[in-house]
């Protein structure tokens, strides 16, 4: 042997591992776990997202609806309201239009025809006459009358025919009065002595005669009308009172 080393000769380099090939993103279950976990997270939270904002939607379209279902309903609900009024205005007005309307029209007394002979005493008469200006007939008419007499200016009389009690009248029951004639009733004082009976009749002393009128409409309505007039010193007419006088509302 030489000098010279014998080199060895040498082993070539192990080949390179095969680079990893490329995995199509619809194969993601193929990649690494770590991979495939991250990226089940991401759809998993983006699903979330759009379920919350579907859910968000739904509730803004349910509670637009119920609004203006609500709307509907309310506006439905006025123009039932509306219309249930309005007929019931015109059923109102009908009846107002149609009614009878009963008042005392005169009132009349004569000398010496006007002295009533009752048991115990003389009494003054006079008669009250009621008409009916309305359209349709009044049924049971009922007519209580009253007369008293004292001084045009009377406190005495006056608290007399205001103390006036007006019969209870729950049905109809009586006559009944058109709107063509009309229906009469005498009223008669308490018995007078002589005296006072004179000055009546000589027209010294007013004679007041009041009462009022009951009756029912042909809708079965009641209604009654107060009335009072009284007659002017010296045999002058009847001329209604400053009270005692009413239609259907009876002053306080």
């Amino acid at each position: 042997m030489t000098g010279h080393e014998i080199e060895e000769p040498t082993s070539p380099p192990p080949p390179s591992a095969p680079a990893p090939s490329h995995v199509p993103w619809w194969k993601i279950w193929q990649k690494p776990p770590e991979i495939v976990l991250a990226i089940a997270t991401a759809v998993l939270a983006a699903a979330t997202i759009i379920l919350a904002a579907i859910a968000g939607i739904q509730a803004y379209i349910l509670a637009t609806t119920d609004v203006s279902t609500r709307k509907v309903a309310d506006a439905a609900q006025s123009a039932a309201g509306t219309a249930k009024a309005t007929l019931e205005a015109s059923r109102q007005s009908f009846r107002q239009d149609e009614r009878a309307y009963l008042w005392a029209s005169s009132f009349n007394m004569s000398n010496p025809t006007s002295v009533c002979q009752f048991p115990g005493g003389t009494r003054i008469c006079a008669d009250v006459h009621i008409v009916n200006s309305g359209r349709t007939p009044a049924i049971g008419v009922r007519i209580h009358r009253y007369a008293t007499s004292g001084a045009p200016d009377s406190t005495d009389v006056e608290a007399v025919i205001k103390a006036m009690k007006v019969p209870l009248y729950t049905s109809p029951a009586g006559d009944m009065l058109g709107s063509v004639g009309d229906k009469w009733g005498t009223a008669a004082t308490d018995v007078l002595n002589e005296a006072t009976a004179k000055e009546i009749l000589d027209g010294k002393t007013s004679l007041y005669v009041y009462g009022v009128v009951q009756y029912f409409d042909i809708f079965n309505e009641y209604h009654e009308t107060g009335f009072c007039s009284y007659r002017l010193p010296n045999n002058g007419p009847f001329i209604v009172c400053e009270y005692g006088n009413w239609f259907d509302t009876r002053p306080k």
